[in-house]
């Protein structure tokens, strides 16, 4: 699409119409064009634009992909029921190329307004709530202006992540257009996630097809076998099994652009690294020219654009995560500004009162497939028509319109299963529909397994939950039980390797002979009499050192200020756990780290919902309510430090205006809620901030002055970090992580 032509036969410049539109979105994927369609058949004026391309996303999604209406979760969902304009929008399976040409087809066939090449920049609300938004033309080269009374941000993740290693990037791809172009050279897949695994499938079924006998091979940082959405299992274990070209490189990751004698500049992929006593650390590396090198790395969420505009997102919940916030009719904290789609997903939180403390907001599940997106785009268009009708008493319920039908299938090459007979079904099923639910290394739920009442559920390569294709898993590996106390975990492996992941923040006994895992640490708990000590493991088993335990909190990580484990384990956060005594326990306390500390199962555990395990290279989390939030966001993702952000100059405050004054650097406005800490990343002010949630501990500073003009005093386990890991009065020290602006605060970073 030409970026200077319009869809609308009208053609109705919106940049200059006097009069505002009802409704302005940015964004011309699904949940933009549900939107838009819906709004036109609401009678309402509204324009679609966008930076790239309509139906962008998808477009960009690798050659000859199959759009599935049940990704995601999308199974359970259905279309939302509306007029024959968004009912166009249902679809079957289908091409992705051939889903972009149809839905392009349907923009200009109903006659919904969109411009493309163009950015949004800037909102600016006047007093008479309409808003400015502020774009540039990238085809005009200038600035334009639209009016509108309602504006919706359906513009997704849109920000693709980088990699962070020394040499040029420039010519790896960050996504797969034709897996044609990758035949006849060996080529490196990077990333643990759905797309990564999309990639694999295309290139190694392109090689195949070209008999080209070259492997794909498959890079990820995680130490478990990357899984794939359900969807796409069937294709994914006939190339696997069928085509025997791909080769998997688990604990891997990119380490440099290098050039060799040849003057061709390749990618290096760390494979292995070991560590010996008294020699130097041998590392194994692969190369690959840039060009044949893909990284599906994702997406991040365009935080400097939203912050902008005045729209933050915070950290809140009961878990303390940082989402996007919005009430029940998806409005952000600007009135009349929705965010729909990718923006919400996996999870947001929703209040009725943006000024309330965040830890009281309501974390919601969003599910982030096209099916979601389209009910986003249909509820806001709803709510926008009520709003300009008058209406006050505002209904937010949509309809749900039937499927299309499925057309079979094409045949897949089976791949064989152990013939084991599982127990009969279950009669009886958790009221709350009880489950395990298994977490991909990107966070998300891929697959959902009620667990019935009164009976044994089996996991392993066999049974109940079944992963055949796991090596490392025993035919009955591993089993959750109910009885009348509830849920039980109960180990059947030969060698004992269940780790269930400690609580973070929380306190949790240990006991001598207990087998801690951190990152790729394993500390071993010991006690004789009154002395207690545990014994630090490295990955490959050798033993680094024997530390003894007291009262006072000792904290571990990768730059701990108590005990360094491994400085080049990436698995583990700065500061990952805390060990200590307390009434003669020994306390286990995880610091908010990235990955997660894991106890090994002695036997059984009793489960709480939100908890996670691992079975061989699975990961599993319990939830004993279907629509519940589980905290996976961060399963399986290595820690790693922030990416360095040049200070910025001081900037001019309005007297008595939210700001904070760091001793040293200068002063720099913050918006109302937002934590000193998040003010000094925004800046570039020099700041190790690690867990954000006021546990670990890396963030302590000095209130100098303004004390009063922070929101919130510290709480219970502000005060616990406080004194007994940073060894500071709670009050005149404050977490820069916990402490919210107001007004006006001076303070002084604490190193």
């Amino acid at each position: 699409m030409n970026p200077s032509e319009t869809t609308d036969p009208r053609k109705d410049d919106a940049k200059k119409a006097s009069e505002p539109l009802d409704m302005l979105i940015v964004g011309g994927g699904p949940g933009g064009s549900a939107a838009a369609f819906r709004a036109r058949e609401l009678g309402m004026r509204a324009l679609i634009i966008e930076l790239d391309d309509l139906m962008k996303r998808i477009r960009d999604y690798c050659k000859d992909k199959l759009i599935l209406p049940g990704f995601g979760g999308g199974d359970r969902m259905k279309f939302p029921k509306c007029g024959p304009l968004v009912s166009d929008l249902r679809f079957a399976p289908i091409d992705k190329d051939d889903m972009c040409a149809q839905w392009k087809a349907l923009h200009r066939r109903h006659g919904v307004a969109s411009k493309v090449g163009v950015e949004l920049t800037g909102l600016e609300r006047r007093e008479d709530g309409v808003y400015r938004v502020l774009c540039w033309n990238h085809a005009a080269r200038q600035d334009a202006v639209y009016l509108a009374r309602h504006v919706v941000l359906a513009i997704g993740h849109g920000v693709p992540r980088r990699f962070d290693i020394p040499g040029n990037t420039d010519g790896v791809a960050f996504r797969l257009d034709d897996p044609a172009r990758y035949v006849g050279m060996p080529t490196c897949v990077i990333g643990g996630g759905t797309s990564a695994a999309e990639a694999v499938i295309a290139i190694s079924n392109a090689k195949v097809r070209a008999h080209d006998p070259t492997s794909v091979y498959w890079s990820y940082r995680g130490d478990r076998l990357p899984r794939v959405s359900k969807a796409l299992a069937d294709v994914f274990f006939e190339a696997y099994a069928g085509n025997g070209n791909i080769r998997y490189y688990p604990k891997s990751e990119p380490s440099a652009i290098v050039t060799a004698e040849d003057r061709v500049e390749y990618l290096t992929i760390r494979t292995d690294r070991r560590c010996m006593e008294g020699r130097p650390t041998e590392t194994t590396h692969l190369e690959f020219p840039k060009t044949a090198c893909i990284a599906c790395i994702g997406e991040d969420v365009p935080e400097t654009l939203l912050d902008s505009i005045g729209i933050h997102m915070v950290l809140g919940g009961p878990r303390r995560r940082k989402r996007m916030v919005v009430n029940r009719y998806l409005e952000s904290v600007l009135p009349n500004v929705y965010m729909i789609g990718d923006l919400l997903s996996q999870a947001y939180f929703r209040t009725d009162d943006f000024t309330a403390d965040s830890a009281s907001f309501t974390e919601v599940k969003h599910r982030g497939n096209i099916k979601s997106a389209l009910r986003d785009g249909v509820l806001v268009a709803n709510v926008v028509k009520q709003r300009l009708d008058g209406k006050t008493d505002i209904e937010v319920h949509i309809e749900d319109d039937e499927d299309l039908a499925e057309p079979p299938r094409h045949a897949t090459v089976a791949v064989p299963r152990p013939n084991v007979s599982g127990p009969p079904p279950a009669a009886a099923v958790s009221p709350d529909e009880a489950s395990l639910n298994l977490v991909l290394p990107s966070g998300v739920i891929e697959r959902r397994h009620p667990l019935p009442l009164g009976r044994t559920t089996t996991v392993g390569r066999a049974g109940d939950m079944a992963f055949p294709e796991d090596e490392a898993l025993q035919e009955r590996h591993v089993s959750v039980v109910h009885d009348p106390h509830g849920f039980w975990l109960v180990d059947h492996s030969a060698a004992g390797d269940i780790f269930l992941r400690a609580r973070p923040a929380a306190k949790t006994s240990v006991k001598p002979g207990d087998l801690i895992r951190a990152g790729g640490q394993f500390l071993l708990i010991g006690a004789e009499k009154n002395r207690c000590w545990f014994e630090h493991y490295d990955s490959q088993g050798a033993l680094k050192g024997k530390h003894w335990l007291s009262e006072r909190l000792m904290v571990l990580g990768r730059d701990a200020p108590d005990l360094t484990l491994d400085p080049e384990d990436m698995t583990l956060s700065r500061r990952h756990l805390a060990l200590y005594r307390q009434d003669g326990r020994i306390i286990l306390k995880d610091l908010n780290s990235a990955n997660g500390s894991y106890l090994r199962v002695r036997n059984k555990a009793k489960l709480r919902h939100g908890d996670q395990f691992q079975a061989g290279r699975q990961t599993l989390a319990f939830s004993e309510r279907e629509d519940a939030v589980l905290d996976t966001a961060q399963t399986a993702t290595p820690s790693r430090p922030a990416p360095a952000v040049a200070p910025k100059a001081p900037a001019e405050v309005l007297d008595g205006a939210p700001s904070v004054t760091f001793h040293g650097f200068g002063v720099f406005p913050a918006a109302p809620g937002q934590t000193i800490c998040e003010v000094a990343e925004a800046n570039g002010v020099p700041f190790k901030a690690e867990c954000h949630a006021g546990v670990c501990g890396s963030d302590p500073i000095r209130v100098m002055s303004g004390a009063e003009n922070l929101q919130t005093q510290p709480d219970d386990q502000e005060v616990e970090t406080l004194e007994d890991i940073c060894d500071l009065e709670p009050g005149p020290c404050r977490l820069a992580c916990m402490a919210r602006v107001k007004g006006p605060v001076t303070v002084e970073i604490i190193s």
